[in-house]
């Protein structure tokens, strides 16, 4: 597929806290790492109003404080880490979240994670300026809508989300409350947890618990939870004909392993990915040893050596302080960032045929450089399997696998992948053993990164549009 792809926003780790421990916000953030890298910010509710400090970098850069003062005496608080998909880096700060709007009866502040695919109709109806992103937009939908109610956020919620189509996973206040919605189609996720007399809200449940708390559920797909002093309330979002659509690569990469995504342990996905990919693609004859590539691939390369009953060698090295390189903008960039984090082992690799097994293939970027790595160590074949399908069409909901020509199985056929890639042989798991692994009905998850079947139609520049498929 090598459509023009209609502008994504940013995917990216949400974070709201409610109650005297707000200071554990940044602990959240800091579980949430992994979701953005790029810029990270908090917006707190004081007496005075809604304060906002944000900046380019991590969380420890931008916050290098345990105990940032600009948590102290909050009474709520909601964060944000950026990975941004389009529209520029913004690595100067200008896009981090959360953003604060003032409207006549009051002040907003609201963290997104997601993106909205009609934004850009949107932008031009309400005169909003041409990079504004979408989250910036929403707000905007939203403060107006809260002037013309008479100050009511949670009206305005409920006025203004039924018209919106994308992915959304919101966590925002008016000084007063905190909330979270959810989208209808549950795209990306949000989760509710508490500690003592503080309620939680994080894009995965482990940031609650690296956080002290305890996670208490999922939001439902549609529903808007709202907390305040008289604890939480919870009500949905009137939007007929949606159905369930969460991310099924939040379960195959996106995720840390200790969370919890659709009721399941990411955890117990990708090592059932492990498993059902030993069954689908074993090792060939001759194969000595398994490697991961780390981190993400770990639990599946587990699976699948305890299937085939080969050993699990540390073949390669990832080093700490560089990020994940999927998340890195450019081409250029995320091919410095593999060599900078990843190196081969040549005494656990040499000499021997290798199963590598890695969680997704999306531009191939990282492993024509991981392959090249294990060649150069001595490796005597590198045969690769694959926890997913390849992706073969982008993503429109916040993740940023790219445009359809720089997907590697969009543009290269099944039988050429491990040529192109140096490699002796290249299988994948197929997208119904994968839904099998991930477990719920298959149904309930979006597969269109990797079958093409999007879930709400998609507006593209040009007047071209993909139809939602059933």
């Amino acid at each position: 597929m090598n459509e023009p792809l209609a502008k994504p926003r940013e995917s990216c780790g949400v974070a709201g806290a409610w109650g005297p421990a707000t200071p554990v916000l940044r602990t959240m953030l800091l579980a949430l790492q992994h979701r953005g890298q790029q810029s990270a910010g908090i917006a707190v509710c004081r007496g005075d109003g809604i304060v906002r400090e944000a900046g380019p970098g991590r969380v420890t850069e931008v916050f290098p404080d345990p105990d940032p003062p600009v948590l102290w005496d909050a009474r709520g608080a909601v964060g944000h880490v950026r990975y941004a998909t389009s529209g520029g880096d913004g690595l100067d700060g200008e896009l981090a979240q959360p953003i604060v709007l003032d409207s006549a009866p009051g002040r907003l502040a609201l963290a997104h994670n997601g993106t909205l695919t009609d934004i850009d109709r949107t932008r031009a109806e309400l005169g909003v300026r041409a990079g504004a992103s979408d989250t910036e937009v929403l707000g905007r939908q939203l403060a107006a809508a809260v002037q013309r109610l008479g100050g009511s956020l949670f009206e305005a919620l409920h006025a203004i989300l039924p018209g919106v189509t994308g992915a959304y996973s919101l966590v925002l206040t008016d000084g007063e409350r905190l909330y979270g919605v959810r989208d209808p189609q549950a795209f990306r996720p949000l989760c509710l947890g508490r500690l003592a007399d503080t309620w939680l809200l994080a894009s995965e449940s482990a940031a609650i618990t690296a956080a002290g708390g305890v996670f208490l559920r999922e939001l439902e797909p549609g529903e808007v939870l709202r907390a305040d002093t008289d604890g939480i309330h919870s009500s949905r979002l009137d939007v007929p004909g949606a159905r369930r659509a969460t991310c099924v690569f939040e379960h195959v990469y996106f995720a840390r392993a200790d969370s919890r995504i659709t009721g399941r342990s990411v955890y117990q996905s990708r090592y059932a990915a492990g498993e059902a990919l030993a069954g689908h693609a074993p090792p060939p004859p001759g194969a000595d040893v398994v490697v991961a590539v780390p981190d993400t691939a770990r639990v599946a390369a587990d699976g699948y050596a305890w299937r085939t009953g080969l050993p699990v060698v540390q073949g390669l090295l990832r080093h700490e302080g560089v990020g994940r390189s999927f998340i890195t903008g450019d081409r250029a960039g995320r091919e410095a960032a593999v060599r900078q984090k990843l190196s081969a082992v040549p005494a656990a690799v040499a000499g021997r045929d290798i199963v590598l097994v890695d969680d997704s293939l999306v531009r191939g970027t990282t492993m024509t450089a991981v392959v090249a790595m294990l060649r150069e160590a001595g490796a005597n074949a590198v045969h690769l399997r694959i926890a997913s399908p390849p992706h073969r069409w982008p993503c429109f909901y916040g993740i940023d696998t790219g445009r359809g020509d720089t997907l590697l199985g969009a543009r290269v056929l099944p039988e050429r992948l491990a040529a192109h890639l140096g490699c002796h042989s290249a299988e994948f798991l197929p997208v119904d053993a994968l839904l099998d692994a991930v477990g719920g009905a298959p149904d309930s998850y979006c597969t269109a990164c990797l079958d093409g079947r999007f879930p709400t139609a998609v507006e593209l520049p040009g007047g071209v549009s993909l139809q939602r498929q059933p």
